[in-house]
């Protein structure tokens, strides 16, 4: 696939197969993620990994509990995560957390970088990804790093479920790009 090809058709997906991924398939994905330019070359990165459909699904009442009570101000969030049909990990087989290993904002944004490589990695090789903004603060919990195995130093900054795509969403319409020229 053509970079401009993956730029123009990845999609969040929010639906996904039974079908799990296996360690390697993960591990080909970090392989992308960590081809991602960081400032000074410093890799500040690593990756915390939930495999199996069942296991996320048992952990998504304490990430939406935990996202309630970080996001309580916006009406509009919070019913959506009361409706127990909500699934926030959309029954994905893997949760792949990138995380800054320091606490250096550049770091953060690093893990960013490296998160577009592997969800570009990930489309690539046909498989579906999205971006979980709300898990992020139950995976800074320190109950759950402890019980994930994740380190306390460690900020996971960006989450992402990947699993076999039902379908390929049809494209957001995206607006104009704002720009200002400098002479």
């Amino acid at each position: 696939m053509m970079i401009e090809d993956a730029l123009r058709t990845r999609r969040a997906v929010r639906d996904y197969t039974d079908q799990p991924l296996d360690r390697a398939t993960i591990e080909a994905l970090i392989g992308d993620a960590i081809l991602a330019p960081s400032a000074m070359n410093l890799q500040p990165w690593g990756f915390a990994v939930v495999l199996g459909a069942a296991r996320l699904h048992a952990h998504a009442d304490a990430a939406k509990r935990t996202a309630l009570s970080h996001f309580a101000g916006n009406a509009a969030l919070a019913a959506h995560l009361a409706d127990p049909r909500f699934e926030v990990f959309y029954g994905a087989p893997a949760l792949v957390a990138v995380c800054a290993r320091d606490d250096h904002q550049q770091s953060a944004e690093d893990c960013c970088l490296a998160a577009q490589n592997l969800m570009l990695g990930a489309h690539a090789r046909g498989l579906g990804t999205c971006w979980i903004g709300l898990a992020r603060p139950w995976l800074n919990d320190p109950a759950t790093k402890a019980a994930l195995g994740i380190p306390a130093e460690w900020r996971p900054v960006a989450p992402i479920v990947v699993g076999h795509r039902r379908s390929l969403p049809a494209p957001t319409p995206r607006a104009a790009a704002t720009i200002v020229w400098s002479q």
